[in-house]
């Protein structure tokens, strides 16, 4: 069996005369994308690419099929969307002139990250790399094909949840798959039931890998954002990112497979936090559980459960509290206590109660007046003379020599304090740092990235409104930021208006050859180094060369034209009068003719001209030698 007999839906082989595959239902000839690979395309002389499974802003997925060995594989190309397109019935990908730095800087991070997957491949919870290969101007990786369903997919068909006993039984061998993805330095930010799969074991496994740039909204290429499972920093580039982000994201899975409802999305709950404990939808949820998956969905990273290890310990590890119990409910009736009886007092004769207090009671209460007298009557006497003394002396202190007071008594406004020879002014406040710090909002660093993507993505949400200045710079490629009014991690408030500064590209350019290239092919070349602006054409009659064919250039190619002076470039091009074939021969020998009178009737100073090459024009006003036009007869003879 050949190639030619395998299914490209499926990767599946069929015989030579099934059109549509009974597997899959895939048919032969089925029409596809062509911003996409086109199937059956070989790649590495190894890999044959079938239909497209997906994309992303980062690139497009492939099912395909590894001929070595003969079995089914992903095949993920790198491709970011705006900055690079496909060349027409070709696999080779032609990168936007303006954008092949962020071209280079994100497909160098997508080779890092899957270089480290690669390393990665032991782990039984992820789906690794397994080839890591460059061609048509990308990099493309493969993948394990994985045999299961999407978490989702398994959730619909449980009934939509699933019980605690079940997601602790599960969920174990996944985590610390992801606590060692972690330690690793990859942080996966797309984590929720679309990325996660079942395997036909029961195992899971982790898919979906991708730049923290296709993850981050306000970026340069369009976010890819799992709403209700991506964390509220996500939505901020300027907010930091870290192994609590993808705690965010499995911790809202965990709310959706014990609820069987999906978390509120980030945005919304900044506005209004009105999320629902697990525990309130579900009450066979354990309420300990309830409260750790709130803490690991908590809007603010540092109040946030951090690592996977520390939400494992709390979620597994902590003893659940006993449940409350209930409070016994007091009866309608209640019996009336009996009423006790004071026991009776004796009965005193007046005669005799007289004559004990007389005797007891008033002896006792005098000499406890006696003990207490005195004592008080000392501390009154004591006060006063303090208090005395404490008038003399601060008198004393406030009254200068000649009896009057040595210092206001009051302080006024304009009064400065000075302690040692030191004068100390009022402290002034600064309400300009107090207004920036009362920001919604943290500015994000847009040097490097493109002006134009930028201000169409702020304004079209309304944050900020970008205008641009523009100036020369050898750092920056031409339409990139070079600097802005408002300094990166700036609080500021959504939707005003910044200046910034763009890039012209560099003030000086190298005029590239002009050999064997038309008008129309250097134009555009010399448009892309920005010097539109700065050349001017001129038409000659040269039949040595093509109509349209560029001739010469009142500069030298190769040398440095600089863009801030008044220099101009001048570009001759052929435009010859349309002739039949024996009046082009008859016009190039009179012309080589005339050159040849006019070399030998000029003064001796002149130099000749090869008549196989083009004269170049001996001053900016006067054309070039091949433009003079036919002698006259008799001057040729």
């Amino acid at each position: 069996m050949g190639e030619r007999k395998l299914c490209y839906g499926c990767m599946q082989f069929k015989t030579e005369t099934e059109k549509i595959c009974h597997n899959c239902g895939y048919a032969e000839g089925t029409p596809y994308d062509p911003n996409y690979i086109a199937p059956g395309t070989v790649l590495n002389e190894r890999y044959a690419v079938g239909a497209k499974l997906g994309h992303n802003s980062e690139g497009a997925t492939y099912i395909g099929y590894n001929k070595s060995i003969g079995c089914k594989v992903l095949i993920r190309e790198y491709m970011p969307q705006g900055l690079c397109v496909r060349v027409k019935n070709k696999a080779t990908i032609s990168v936007n002139p303006s954008h092949v730095v962020q071209y280079k800087a994100l497909m160098a991070e997508f080779t890092e990250l899957n270089k480290t997957l690669a390393q990665m491949r032991s782990l039984q919870h992820i789906n690794p790399t397994l080839d890591l290969f460059a061609t048509n101007n990308t990099t493309y990786a493969v993948y394990e094909y994985l045999e299961g369903i999407k978490l989702v997919d398994y959730l619909k068909d449980n009934a939509g949840e699933l019980t605690w006993k079940q997601v602790s039984e599960m969920f174990p061998p996944f985590f610390t798959t992801l606590s060692l993805l972690h330690n690793s330095g990859i942080i996966h930010r797309g984590i929720s039931p679309d990325t996660i799969y079942v395997t036909p074991r029961g195992e899971l496994r982790l898919c979906g890998f991708s730049i923290s740039t296709v993850r981050t909204a306000h970026t340069e290429l369009p976010c890819e954002m799992f709403h209700g499972y991506a964390a509220p920093e996500q939505y901020a580039p300027s907010t930091r990112q870290g192994t609590w982000t993808d705690v965010y994201g499995i911790c809202a899975v965990l709310y959706r497979i014990l609820t069987g409802c999906k978390p509120t999305e980030a945005p919304s709950r900044m506005e209004n936090d009105n999320l629902c404990e697990p525990y309130e939808m579900n009450p066979n949820i354990p309420r300990h559980v309830s409260r750790v998956i709130m803490r690991g969905l908590n809007l603010f990273g540092a109040d946030r459960i951090q690592t996977v290890t520390e939400l494992v310990t709390q979620l597994f590890e902590q003893v659940p509290e006993p449940e409350p119990k209930p409070v016994p409910v007091e009866p309608a009736y209640r019996p009336r206590p009996q009423q006790v009886r004071p026991a009776p007092q004796p009965v005193y004769d007046d005669d005799d109660y007289d004559d004990d207090y007389d005797d007891y009671n008033v002896d006792d209460r005098d000499s406890m007046i006696d003990r207490i007298k005195i004592p008080i009557i000392i501390a009154v006497l004591l006060t006063c003379v303090l208090m005395v003394i404490a008038i003399v002396v601060l008198n004393l202190l406030d009254m200068g020599p000649g009896g009057t007071t040595s210092r206001p008594l009051e302080p006024t406004s304009s009064t400065t304090e000075t302690v040692d020879n030191i004068v100390t002014e009022p402290p002034v406040q600064d309400t300009t740092a107090a207004t920036i710090q009362s920001g919604d909002s943290n500015m994000p660093d847009l040097r490097g990235r493109d002006y134009e993507t930028k201000k169409r993505q702020f304004e079209a949400e309304g944050w900020i409104f970008l205008e641009a200045t523009y100036d020369y710079s050898s750092e920056y490629k031409k339409g990139q930021i070079i600097s802005q009014s408002i300094e990166p991690g700036t609080s500021f408030n959504s939707g005003i208006t910044m200046q910034v500064v763009v890039s012209k590209g560099p003030s000086k350019v190298k005029i590239p050859a002009y050999e064997g290239k038309t008008l129309k092919e250097y134009e555009k070349e010399l448009d892309a180094l920005g010097l539109r602006d700065f050349y001017v054409t001129e038409a000659v009659t040269n039949y040595k060369y093509e109509t349209g064919e560029v001739i010469e250039l009142n500069v030298e190619a190769g040398d440095m034209f600089d863009l801030t002076g008044d220099d101009t470039l001048k570009i001759y091009y052929a435009s010859n009068p349309e002739t039949t074939t024996a009046e082009t021969t008859t016009a190039i020998e009179t012309t080589t003719t005339a050159q040849q009178t006019v070399t030998t009737t000029a003064p001796p100073q002149q130099t000749e001209t090869p008549a196989t090459t083009p004269a170049p024009p001996p001053a900016e006003t006067d054309p070039p030698a091949t433009q003079a036009p036919p002698a006259e007869p008799e001057q040729a003879e």
